[in-house]
């Protein structure tokens, strides 16, 4: 039987003007406008999060980055330097309205529909009686295509129409200019006028090191730290960082020291294959320390997929993994093949492991 029900799961996501509490004070999320943050942005980002917050970063499965850390007495310092740097909403609805991940290869055409469409997100205020999770997607092609990932609305651009799916079904598609209309009519449970498909979307996957223009570089757990950022900001040529739902970031400039700052650059790296959330003590709801558990896990070349999760709640990943750690009362529920809320097969100490 799920263990989930017996805790206090979250029903909205920490804006900025929705903060939330956590073990290591208040978390915001903050959403970039195309799925991207400028070289300026980033940097501000980099120095808020040192300032303000305890200078962790966490990137996000929704392709946002969080700031951990804050207080109460400096939230309106937040919101002033996020307001100068052109990342505030005018008010929490339009903040949790606007959750449209972009895919990190986007072009210039993909990344004109994505603002379009958020604009109309913003606008639209039919939209706002729908579900606080609700998830827009709007995606290009290419090798590192999202359309895989979990949204209600999906939209992709292709050569000469734009092909739109609700919750992973793909139902036709309409001319660029009807796009945005469309995409709403389905968010409300209308159907607009489609054409057939002429080819399904295919996902791409995670790439790091140079992709086409841009540098990968990936963030272990999804963790980065404000002089990361602010190196990664620093970098020459850089014009901005795009965000993807696979904690990396890529950059329109060559990262030669990716590595030095401690990130990741090598797709084989045993890392990436281990879902970690903060665990204890930055979340309230950890009893481990998951991160240490990932990372001796990860030096003892530990084949298949890992999600190790404070809670049952299982934050870093929703999909099962081949082995999940569960943290229950400063111990480990073990599953195979399963998800955090699955019933534990044995719990074990975490110096056993």
């Amino acid at each position: 039987m799920s263990r989930a029900a017996a805790f206090d799961i979250k029903g909205w996501c920490p804006g900025v003007l929705t903060p939330m509490p956590s073990g290591d004070g208040l978390l915001v999320r903050v959403r970039p406008w195309a799925g991207a943050f400028g070289r300026a942005q980033a940097a501000g980002l980099a120095d808020i999060a040192e300032r303000l917050g305890n200078g962790h970063l966490d990137l996000t499965r929704r392709a946002n980055l969080q700031i951990r850390g804050l207080r109460d007495e400096g939230l309106g310092a937040l919101r002033g330097s996020l307001d100068r740097l052109g990342l505030l909403d005018p008010d929490a609805g339009t903040e949790a309205a606007r959750n449209v991940m972009v895919a990190p290869l986007a072009d210039e055409r993909t990344r004109a529909l994505a603002l379009s469409l958020t604009r109309a997100i913003a606008s639209e205020r039919r939209l706002a009686a729908l579900p606080a999770k609700f998830g827009w997607l709007v995606d290009g092609g290419g090798p590192l295509s999202i359309v895989g990932e979990r949204a209600d609305v999906a939209l992709s651009v292709g050569a000469a129409d734009v092909a739109l799916a609700v919750r992973g079904a793909w139902l036709g598609s309409v001319p660029p200019d009807q796009a945005v209309s469309a995409a709403i009519k389905l968010a409300l449970g209308e159907r607009p006028l489609m054409a057939a498909l002429h080819e399904t979307p295919v996902s791409g996957a995670r790439r790091l090191g140079a992709v086409g223009n841009f540098f990968g570089v990936g963030a272990p757990f999804g963790r980065l730290e404000a002089a990361q950022l602010r190196a990664l900001a620093a970098t020459p040529g850089l014009r901005e960082l795009r965000l993807s739902p696979w904690r990396a970031l890529y950059l329109d400039a060559l990262v030669e020291e990716a590595e030095t700052l401690g990130l990741i650059v090598d797709e084989s790296d045993p890392l990436l294959r281990i879902e970690a959330c903060p665990g204890a003590p930055a979340c309230a709801s950890g009893t481990v320390d998951t991160r240490r558990a990932a990372r001796r896990l990860a030096a003892h070349g530990i084949s298949g997929t890992v999600h190790v999760s404070g809670c049952a709640k299982g934050c870093a990943r929703p999909t099962p993994a081949d082995l999940v750690l569960v943290g229950t009362e400063g111990r480990f529920g073990v599953v195979h093949r399963g998800t955090a809320r699955d019933s534990f097969e044995k719990i074990v100490e975490p110096d056993t492991l």
